[in-house]
C-alpha cells in the first residue's frame, strides 16, 4: 500500500486529505472499516482533493513558498546557533541548540513564537519549526530570531 496526503504538495494539512493505492483487496478491508467507523472524507474535501489534484502548478508554487521561507528561517536560526537537520523539503525545519528541547521551547516563546517540542517525536535535542505561517509572520519570526 502507498498513501499520498495533500497536506504539504497543496497546503491542505488539516483536512485529512490523502489516499491510499495498492493492492484492492488491502483497499477495501481499509474501506470497511472507514465505512464503519464514520471516516468518510466528507464531499467538499473531496472536491478540494480533486482541484488540487488537477492543477500542478498551485504545487509547484508552493513547492517554492516553502523553500524561500525556509533558506530564511535556516539562515536566522544558524545565526543564532542552532543546528539545522534533514530539513531540505517539506513544511518543517528540524533543529536544535542541543539542550532539552523544552528549553528551546521556551526560549522561542518568550519571542512569541510557538514551536513543536521534538521529544513529542522521539527526540529530546530537536523543535519542529512549521513552514506554514503566511511570509510576513515568517519575517517576524526571522526578525525576533536576530
Amino acid at each position: 500500500l502507498a498513501v499520498h496526503s495533500l497536506s504539504k504538495r497543496s497546503n491542505l494539512a488539516g483536512y485529512r486529505a490523502a489516499f491510499v493505492i495498492g493492492d484492492s483487496k488491502l483497499i477495501d478491508q481499509i474501506r470497511q472499516i472507514r465505512k464503519h467507523a464514520g471516516l468518510i472524507v466528507p464531499l467538499p474535501v473531496q472536491q478540494a482533493m480533486i482541484a488540487a489534484l488537477s492543477d500542478n502548478n498551485h504545487a509547484i508554487e508552493q513547492a517554492e513558498r516553502y523553500e524561500k521561507r525556509r533558506i530564511k528561517l535556516i539562515t536566522a536560526l544558524s545565526k543564532a546557533g542552532f543546528t539545522i537537520e534533514h530539513s531540505q523539503a517539506g513544511l518543517y525545519i528540524w533543529c536544535s541548540k542541543n539542550e532539552d528541547c523544552y528549553k528551546t521551547v521556551d526560549w522561542f516563546a518568550n519571542l512569541g513564537v510557538l514551536v513543536t517540542p521534538g521529544s513529542f517525536y522521539g527526540s529530546e535535542k530537536f523543535i519542529r519549526i512549521a513552514l506554514t505561517a503566511t511570509d510576513e509572520s515568517i519575517d517576524l519570526v526571522v526578525e525576533r530570531i536576530k
